[in-house]
């Protein structure tokens, strides 16, 4: 068990009469880290104080002093320095540059994968320090992305700093002839993570050097560009060790199509087993990467500048097919643990399972024998889980003296890492599990100053706590998700389910406030974000609505645009949300409510549905038939002519369908002459869609034509507003919802094949903008009602019990609802207001 650092030093405590401690900033299992101020020239520092619990352990405050030794002894803008060290009550502390950013697995949490200059600055930063510590024959020996902290200068920057040589080795002979260096530095045990160390370091050897930070290095860059670690670390350390022995490399450009074969050939070398093999300093690693990174039309020629990578013929490069792993799958990014208990051992991002060679195996396992007593010292005693080991963030900007460094990389300040996002972050991580303790964090969040998005997501959370002891569907996740500066109002959401996670989807004007734009965000399980937006309608000038459809490995999204080129849109996307192909205009209609619905058949078509204005004093109900690359196969039909009415403007409004056994299923409704309005559902079998003969005669309304392209039947009669129905559908019948201005929330179940609901009742007096979720197989039902959002399961037979699962202020539109990853869970996403705007919440909730 790792060890619990439970002691602290008070605040005001002057250390050696020089040190005041202002507060703290982070806590680990071996120290905790305290922002403190000079006393005598008022400078802010970072002081790191090993925990009083292991004062006892020789072996641990060696490491803690070799830190300070090590850092001290190379001179470079790219490792944090370590100013002074002292004692107090008997326990070490250093005395460390104070940064404000945070490490390279903090920002790899939150953004999955980096850009190519982002990488490639990184790199080549990294490598700077690396290379000084080199040059004085100091090997890290623990380089992994949480040891690399990612800060700025006054311009906006990138700086790359290097953290924690606790582990620092001086790998070329001393001559104090020291017995504890030797122990430290030449015995066969294991230290370091597993994930990012070398074959030589894997085994215990004592004659490991410089070249094994290269090889952590080049794990590095291969994490930042696709998301991910190079070996999968889910099966135990016995296993990462067997991978980084005789596993076979993946190819990183089956994982990322942009990056080059190059880039193959340079991460095929950056991870020789040989070191002998691989490059031999930091220097000829990053400029071998600069160009490797290149576009394949401009790399230099074979030969050139010294500089290529080892890959020089057409019978290499097909060696080196066969030697890659197979294409990787991509998988989420871990969720970030952003407390200062987070663990400080092996990053646990899943990874690409990859076939693994049995050569090397035997001598790896008879090693592991000694090695994994070493790997347990390390783990629990010199490098506990919840260790601080990088220097923490100031609350404002410190001014760096490095040089700028090329390429230039700009770095906005990112709301994320201030105190207040990373305390309603593990908010987030904790709601599952620890209900209050998450409201402890938000409410904490919500005291530093950060009224409006801590305390919107705290009455939201609060209320899902507090319904939660009534039983019924219990609330395991809460999400405000847009980032925070975003104050431009947010459109109705659109929801769905991948296996990267939940895409939430909708359409602002926060990058130009010139042109709404639909965004996307991929959420964790904790509905915390990955990143920031993604824009998936850059095309698009003024967008209305949109939704999200699955479909295999892709997502379809559907939207219009009223901008310069206006009509209905098509695009797929990757399931994280990625754009994954053009946009394709449909049509160049403008539908009523701007709602296009797309429903996909047996035979793996796909149908648009719109409500289309054909001529005034009336609308009807079209559809297209989608190809596989989402253009239309024909012109679209025409399923209704509905005679028009003098001095009503569009007849049928509020659509909503879908396809079961083999009928297409619409409905809408139809405003009649008055204050009064009918339900309606259409019924058209797919059969009659295939001839185009029926939907030509309705649109030409000739030779006596029936108005309608299948059947039409009555769900109910409303008076006053129109209302807006949503259906779904099983295999027995249909359940159509809507809301009526006086007799609130209504319900209706069709059977197959009869003209009657039945069964048709009101469930909700007060209940507003009821919408369905779900599919054949399981079905939920979400609505507003007295300021609270409610959710209860649904199908043939009626409703479930209801649950009160949030809040909402004012007559919002519907909220989204989709199905989550097991039996009785379901995602729901509203709008609401915040502080003066309209902003986006979504939930979790497992129901039974």
């Amino acid at each position: 068990m790792a060890v619990q650092n439970k002691s602290n030093v008070p605040i005001g405590t002057v250390l050696e009469g020089k040190f005041r401690i202002t507060r703290e900033i982070g806590r680990g299992g071996m120290a905790a880290v305290y922002e403190a101020e000079n006393i005598d020239i008022g400078k802010r520092v970072a002081v790191k104080v090993l925990a009083a619990e292991l004062i006892t352990s020789r072996v641990v405050r060696e490491r803690f002093i070799r830190e300070a030794r090590a850092a001290s002894a190379v001179r470079s803008p790219h490792i944090c320095d370590v100013y002074d060290s002292g004692m107090f009550e008997e326990r070490p502390f250093l005395v460390m540059e104070l940064l404000e950013g945070e490490s390279l697995y903090d920002m790899l949490t939150r953004l999955r994968r980096l850009d190519l200059p982002t990488v490639l600055s990184v790199a080549t930063q990294t490598s700077r320090g690396l290379g000084k510590a080199h040059e004085a024959n100091i090997v890290h020996r623990d380089l992994k992305p949480e040891n690399i902290f990612v800060s700025k200068d006054e311009d906006g920057g990138l700086i790359v700093k290097l953290l924690d040589f606790g582990l620092a080795k001086f790998y070329e002979p001393t001559n104090d002839g020291d017995p504890k260096t030797v122990r430290l530095t030449r015995e066969g045990a294991l230290f370091g993570t597993p994930a990012y160390m070398s074959p030589e370091q894997a085994r215990g050897h004592g004659e490991v050097d410089h070249r094994s930070d290269l090889w952590a290095l080049g794990c590095i860059v291969y994490e930042c560009l696709t998301g991910q670690t190079v070996w999968s670390v889910e099966q135990g350390v016995a296993m990462i060790l067997a991978q980084v022995a005789s596993a076979p490399l993946p190819r990183p450009s089956r994982i990322r199509p942009d990056l080059t074969r190059s880039f193959d050939a340079w991460f095929n070398r950056a991870l020789d087993r040989d070191p002998a093999k691989r490059y031999q300093t930091a220097r000829e690693l990053t400029d071998a990467l600069e160009t490797a990174l290149e576009p394949e039309e401009e790399a230099p020629s074979v030969g050139g500048r010294g500089r290529e990578p080892s890959i020089h013929t057409e019978a290499e490069a097909v060696e080196l097919d066969q030697l890659l792993a197979k294409p990787s799958e991509r998988h989420p990014a871990p969720d970030p643990v952003l407390s200062p208990d987070s663990g400080d051992g092996v990053t646990p991002e899943p990874v690409v399972a990859q076939e693994r060679s049995t050569s090397g195996l035997p001598a790896l396992f008879a090693a592991a024998l000694v090695v994994i007593g070493g790997y347990a010292l390390w783990l629990q005693v010199l490098h506990p889980a919840g260790e601080v080991d990088r220097t923490v963030r100031a609350t404002r900007p410190v001014a760096s003296t490095s040089a700028r460094v090329e390429p230039k990389v700009r770095v906005q300040r990112d709301p994320d890492t201030e105190p207040f996002a990373v305390l309603m972050r593990e908010g987030q991580g904790l709601f599952a599990k620890n209900p209050a303790a998450a409201l402890e964090k938000l409410k904490a969040a919500y005291a530093l100053g950060a009224p409006s998005p801590a305390r919107s997501l705290l009455s939201h959370a609060s209320v899902a706590v507090e319904e939660a002891t009534r039983g019924g569907c219990k609330v395991v996740a809460i999400a405000r998700p847009r980032p925070y500066p975003i104050e431009q109002p947010a459109s109705v959401p659109a929801l769905i389910r991948t296996s990267e996670g939940a895409l939430l989807a909708w359409v602002d004007n926060h990058a130009d406030p010139k042109r709404r734009q639909a965004h996307v965000l991929l959420l964790d399980d904790a509905l915390r974000r990955g990143g920031d937006p993604l824009a998936i309608t850059p095309e698009a000038n003024n967008v209305q609505d949109l939704e999200l459809y699955q479909f295999g490995d892709k997502v379809t999204l559907v939207y219009t645009d009223d901008g310069k080129q206006p009509g209905i849109y098509t695009r797929q996307l990757g399931l994280d949300g990625r754009i994954a192909s053009p946009a394709v205009r449909v049509s160049k209609a403008k539908p009523v409510d701007h709602r296009v619905v797309l429903v996909p058949a047996a035979d793996n078509a796909r149908y648009l549905v719109w409500l289309e204005q054909i001529e005034a004093g009336g609308s009807d109900v079209m559809i297209a038939k989608l190809g596989p690359a989402l253009d239309t196969l024909d012109e679209p039909k025409r399923l209704t002519a509905l005679p028009p009415i003098k001095g009503l403007s569009e007849r049928a409004q509020g659509l909503s369908a879908t396809i079961v056994k083999g009928n297409l299923e619409v409905t809408f409704a139809l405003e009649l002459p008055g204050t009064r309005s009918e339900v309606m559902l259409l019924t058209t079998p797919l059969s009659l869609l295939a001839s185009s003969k029926d939907a030509q005669r309705v649109g030409s309304r000739s030779g006596g034509a029936p108005p309608i392209v299948g059947t039409l039947r009555s769900v109910a009669k409303v008076v006053g507003r129109i209302p807006d129905p949503r259906l779904s559908c099983e295999n027995e019948g249909c359940l159509v919802t809507w809301d009526e201005e006086k007799g609130g929330a209504f319900i209706a179940f069709l059977e197959h094949g009869r003209t009657q609901p039945l069964w048709h009742r009101a469930f909700a007096q007060k209940g507003a903008r009821p919408v369905l979720g779900g599919d054949a197989a399981a079905m939920a039902l979400a609505w507003f009602e007295d300021s609270r959002l409610r959710l209860a399961t649904v199908g043939r037979d009626g409703l479930g019990t209801p649950s009160i699962v949030n809040r909402v202020n004012g007559l919002q539109p519907h909220p989204a609802v989709a199905r989550g990853t097991k039996p009785g869970e379901w995602l729901v996403a509203w709008r609401d207001y915040e502080a003066g705007h309209l902003e986006l919440f979504a939930l979790r909730a497992e129901c039974p």
